[in-house]
């Protein structure tokens, strides 16, 4: 039995469309991959970020002497522990303005992102770190800033 010109056209045209259809298919899956393994990354990285600050307290008696007293009454900082009291906090916040980041991206789910949100709120309430906040909030992400006084209310 002989094949015409016209049916191994349109076979080959068939195995054609199937075979671009299996390579978009295969590059889905693949970016999904890739997605998945950023976010599992991303993740990783801020919360190694945050266990970094916080353990950077927890090992220094002296850096929690001056966040206990900064926590208690800003004015009472010498100007080298003020210093050691913005820095800390800052880089407390920082870590916050990373996750909001992530989670307007979507690198972060409402899972993820949930703890964060109550502890953004939660740590800029204290009267000391809100007034590093009130003076240094323009040097966060305008997201960041507009979203804090939206979910917080300052």
């Amino acid at each position: 039995m002989k094949i015409s010109e016209r049916t191994k056209s349109r076979w080959a045209a068939y195995f054609g469309g199937a075979t671009v259809v299996a390579s978009l298919l295969l590059v889905a899956w693949e970016i999904r991959q890739n997605t998945v393994a950023l976010t599992a990354q991303s993740l990783q990285d801020l919360n190694a970020m945050a266990n970094e600050i916080l353990m950077t307290a927890a090992e220094s008696s002296q850096l929690s002497e001056v966040l206990v007293k900064g926590d208690e009454d800003l004015s009472a900082l010498t100007g080298a522990e003020r210093s050691q009291y913005w820095a800390y906090n800052y880089g407390v916040i920082n870590a916050m303005d990373a996750a909001f980041g992530f989670y307007e991206k979507g690198i972060l789910d409402e899972a993820d992102y949930s703890g964060w949100r109550r502890y953004t709120c939660d740590y800029l309430s204290d009267p000391s770190v809100r007034v590093i906040w009130d003076e240094d909030k323009a040097t966060f992400g305008t997201e960041f800033s507009a979203y804090v006084e939206a979910e917080c209310g300052f």
